[in-house]
């Protein structure tokens, strides 16, 4: 891309977070450590300037060096924050641009889902908007393929597909558990992840006391449940985990584009799956393997109960040992040809 030639190897990564935990607390994570081994001297800019902190140990805990600076300088990679943030990427020179949310804000709405007309129109505003900017942009990634194929058929936007990957050194952190356990980690007010289905299938079933579950729990919630803050507690965490429940259903307007956090986490640590049979989510896992094992992995129909079912019954029954064989990472393989493309 002439954009990069003469670029000094250096990146800026403007990240909207202001959490230690979480899905994109981890991607950030992959991206510097990917920017990291490319070659780059790496600045994060944040929305909480203490997180520089948390990932500066973080980096330290997986064998890094902790050297991330507040900052900017050298490329510029943005994950856009708000459509005033986004108004303003006018203003900056930007590099790469990932759009890993909802592709386009309209296009995952309709009237059916918002309160009142005033929110419907002031949406297709800010959709136009996100448009005009995103096709004044270089270089744009996106999560999936799924999600590229949208950008293009909604916006005509062109966006390179980078999955999520397993991050890197954490596998070593994660030890073997003493009792075979099944682990949902996420969030429950994420509909899109299916926590309603596993609940009913682990209650159907009566393994409550096989289950864990890792994040934020509904009020009143009786099965055994911990948050993780940071690598060394989610590690912690996973260190009581066999296997990792990722039961995504299809959403609609716009179908599932995403790639989970938890399925690249269980092949950083060698945990089995239970997985919704999506296509972004057979991406992740195809591009992060170079063999995908047919023990550890079970596909499930996305929002069947019964599927998911058999699924949990063949995972406590047979307890497969997992030893993942991992792909370079696909966000260590875009960071590379980044670096390739600068040094040019």
């Amino acid at each position: 891309m002439k954009a990069l030639e003469g670029k000094d190897m250096e990146t800026t990564i403007w990240y909207p977070i202001n959490s230690p935990f979480g899905g994109a607390y981890i991607h950030l994570l992959n991206n510097v450590i990917a920017a990291k081994l490319a070659g780059f001297k790496v600045n994060v800019i944040p929305t909480d300037r203490s997180l520089i902190e948390h990932l500066n140990k973080d980096l330290e805990t997986l064998g890094f060096e902790g050297d991330v600076k507040y900052g900017k300088g050298g490329l510029t990679y943005v994950r856009p924050e708000s459509l005033i943030f986004t108004i303003k990427l006018l203003k900056m020179k930007v590099d790469v641009i990932e759009m890993n949310s909802m592709p386009l804000w309209l296009s995952g709405q309709d009237i059916s889902t918002l309160r009142d007309l005033r929110n419907y129109f002031y949406s297709i505003i800010s959709d136009t908007i996100h448009r005009i900017v995103m096709h004044k942009m270089p270089k744009i990634i996106t999560i999936s393929e799924v999600s590229a194929q949208l950008l293009w058929r909604d916006a005509f936007l062109r966006a390179e597909s980078v999955p999520n990957q397993p991050l890197p050194n954490f596998g070593k952190l994660v030890s073997k558990p003493k009792e075979y356990t099944i682990c949902f980690p996420s969030s429950y007010y994420y509909s899109y992840q299916g926590f309603d289905k596993f609940i009913k299938a682990v209650q159907e079933l009566g393994i409550e006391d096989k289950v864990i579950l890792i994040g934020k729990v509904p009020p009143n919630c009786k099965i055994r449940n911990l948050q993780a803050k940071g690598i060394k507690e989610l590690a912690k965490a996973y260190s009581l985990c066999s296997a990792f429940v990722s039961p995504h259903r299809d959403t609609t307007p716009v179908p599932f584009f995403g790639s989970p956090t938890k399925v690249v986490d269980a092949l950083a640590t060698n945990k089995a799956l239970i997985v919704s049979d999506l296509k972004s989510i057979r991406e992740t896992v195809e591009k992060n393997l170079k063999k995908v094992p047919k023990d550890c992995i079970i596909w499930i129909k996305p929002g069947s109960v019964e599927d998911l079912k058999e699924a949990l019954m063949r995972i406590l029954k047979e307890r497969p040992y997992c030893e993942y064989e991992l792909a370079e990472g696909t966000i260590n393989s875009f960071w590379r040809r980044l670096s390739e493309e600068v040094r040019d």
